[in-house]
This record gives structure tokens, C-alpha cells and sequence, in this order.
């Protein structure tokens, strides 16, 4: 089974940012952080998805979890 991981932007005036990642088992674990547990103040970054067993060469999967 794949593993996902988000990246989520927390951006502040002065132009910087605090990123925070967040590791899941499945994208229906994914989508609910999305809905429920994300800050108002963050912005999502990024979804990637692992392979099964791999730490490297994620997929892209942002543009799936984007309003």
C-alpha cells in the first residue's frame, strides 16, 4: 500500500513561512486532515504519495486534494 505525505504553509507578513508535515496510511486519512484538522491560517503545499516500501521518488498528488 502507498503511504502519502502533506505539507502544509503557514505564511506570515514579513513574507516567511513554518512548514509542518504530516505522514498518513491512506488518502481518505488525507482528505479528512484536509477538511477537519488543518488551521485556518494554513495553506496546503503538497500531497505526495509513496510507493509501497519507498522513501524516495514521491507522485505528485496535489492537484487532487485542491478546492
Amino acid at each position: 500500500m502507498p503511504t502519502y505525505s502533506v505539507e502544509t504553509r503557514n505564511h506570515f507578513n514579513d513574507g516567511d513561512y513554518i512548514e509542518e508535515s504530516y505522514d498518513f496510511d491512506t488518502k481518505d486519512e488525507v482528505k479528512d486532515f484536509i477538511k477537519n484538522e488543518m488551521g485556518e491560517d494554513e495553506t496546503l503545499h503538497s500531497v505526495l504519495e509513496y510507493a509501497d516500501g519507498q522513501t524516495s521518488n514521491p507522485k505528485d498528488i496535489t492537484r487532487n486534494f485542491r478546492k
